[in-house]
């Protein structure tokens, strides 16, 4: 009886699971169709030079990739910057060691980034580790900022992307918060777009996504470029697909579906 009990209850949950994950699917497509056609208004690509910063290898791609692909086109100078190494992403997975996983986002995200059009000279590995940037002592964050800085103001971005301020996953705010401190102390007069990857995914609307997280929402179309970034997306091979033995991936295809979208959204500081 007991035992069976224990079927139930293990089934149980695991259809709540299920019911779940497609009412959050089901309520990201909406937020994101609502946020495109009701509240954003359209964004043309400007001339201007962007710096991209991202804290994992992928979030540049998911978040900005169409756009880094339209000023390529135009021979528009980019650069991007990874924070951290990658390696937490498959953390205690019995077929990859943390330092073959840092290797293999590294050379996906080389990979990507060509597909865009960014040239390997023009990418930044600071490498920290994944998952500790929200943890970091004040001595740390400094050296942080400072690397920030320098490579802010040795190339002088007139556009800057970051992560929303509010995006549900530590390394995000954390980068937010980071390239804040640098663009103030480099003095910099760069427009900052913060690009949503969690946020929309990992919130409930009026609940913990507010109106106010929402605000100045921008619109880029990238039909021109959109199988580009599918190919770019695609590259990321150990985040959208599972590495034996295990059957899970990172990046669910239901996750993923809302950026290979014709659209990306930018919100603009408040």
């Amino acid at each position: 009886m007991k035992f069976f009990l224990h079927k139930v209850k293990v089934a149980i949950q695991y259809r709540w699971r299920v019911l779940w994950r497609k009412i959050q699917e089901i309520h990201d497509r909406l937020i994101f169709l609502w946020l495109v056609n009701a509240v954003s208004q359209p964004m043309d690509i400007s001339e201007k030079s962007a710096m991209v910063f991202s804290p994992h290898q992928d979030d540049e791609t998911l978040g900005c990739g169409g756009t880094i692909a339209l000023k390529r086109l135009k021979n528009i100078p980019v650069k991007v910057v990874f924070l951290t190494n990658g390696q937490g992403s498959h953390a205690g997975h019995p077929g990859i060691t943390p330092e073959e996983l840092i290797t293999i986002r590294h050379q996906e995200a080389l990979t990507a980034l060509n597909i865009l059009g960014v040239s390997n000279l023009d990418i930044n590995f600071l490498n920290y580790r994944d998952g500790a940037m929200r943890y970091y002592a004040e001595v740390k964050r400094t050296e942080i900022i400072e690397k920030l800085v320098n490579l802010i103001q040795a190339f002088q971005p007139e556009e800057i992307y970051v992560p929303h301020r509010q995006d549900k996953s530590k390394d995000h705010e954390a980068t937010y918060e980071l390239v804040q401190e640098a663009i103030a102390i480099s003095q910099i007069q760069a427009q900052v777009f913060q690009y949503p990857i969690w946020i929309i995914w990992k919130s409930v609307l009026f609940r913990d996504l507010k109106l106010e997280h929402l605000a100045g929402c921008r619109r880029v179309s990238i039909h021109p470029v959109l199988n580009q970034k599918k190919q770019a997306i695609a590259a990321y091979r150990s985040q959208c697909e599972p590495i034996a033995p295990e059957k899970y991936v990172i990046l669910s295809p239901a996750f993923l579906q809302r950026f290979f979208s014709p659209h990306e959204l930018f919100f603009t500081e408040p």
